[in-house]
């Protein structure tokens, strides 16, 4: 028999994860659909993340994970840096898809947390998720959108690599010459 199923009983993998939010007093939210009830979308948060975001409402990082469950849901996540530089996570969502309304909707849950006199975010993090930035404008207007210095030295990196042909800190590209010290050093390391 498997232990999992045992300790859930006859409860399916959704109510179950919602029975231990609740048992530890988790803050969510759940969107179903309307014509099977079936959940569209989940978002969680720990109550001390709630104080956290309440304390520390400055700058936001999001990003979407894949092949993180059974379901093949997305797994949004929230983090938060505080005055201490210090990340913690603020929530997370599952959702049925990337869509706008998905966002939008995990974004719109994310505000039912705050105080109302609170700030709203100076500064969102993402990566080049063109739905994602979108929605992020829409739903904190404002503020600063940016891309992730993560993201950003992928991307360059993988230019680099395919469009460059690169000889000791030299880049060879369409016949000219540079020195690009700087990129070559901290993106195309050997540690990436």
């Amino acid at each position: 028999m498997n232990v999992m199923n045992s300790k859930r009983d006859d409860l399916t993998e959704m109510k179950f994860l919602i029975s231990k939010l609740k048992e530890n007093g988790y803050a969510y939210y759940i969107r179903e659909k309307c014509e099977s009830k079936t959940v569209q979308d989940l978002f969680w948060t720990h109550p001390t993340s709630v104080k956290l975001f309440n304390n520390f409402p400055t700058v936001l990082i999001m990003d979407s994970m894949y092949k993180t469950n059974l379901y093949m849901m997305p797994l949004f996540e929230i983090v938060e840096l505080t005055s201490t530089y210090l990340t913690y996570s603020v929530g997370f969502a599952f959702m049925m898809s990337e869509k706008e309304d998905n966002f939008t909707w995990a974004l719109q849950m994310l505000l039912k947390l705050r105080n109302r006199n609170n700030d709203m975010p100076k500064v969102v993090v993402t990566d080049r998720d063109t739905t994602m930035m979108n929605v992020v404008e829409n739903v904190f207007p404002d503020s600063s959108v940016i891309l992730c210095y993560f993201h950003v030295g992928k991307n360059v990196r993988e230019k680099i690599i395919t469009d460059c042909k690169v000889k000791q800190n030299v880049v060879v590209m369409d016949g000219q010459h540079g020195r690009m010290n700087f990129w070559i050093n901290t993106t195309v390391s050997k540690h990436s």
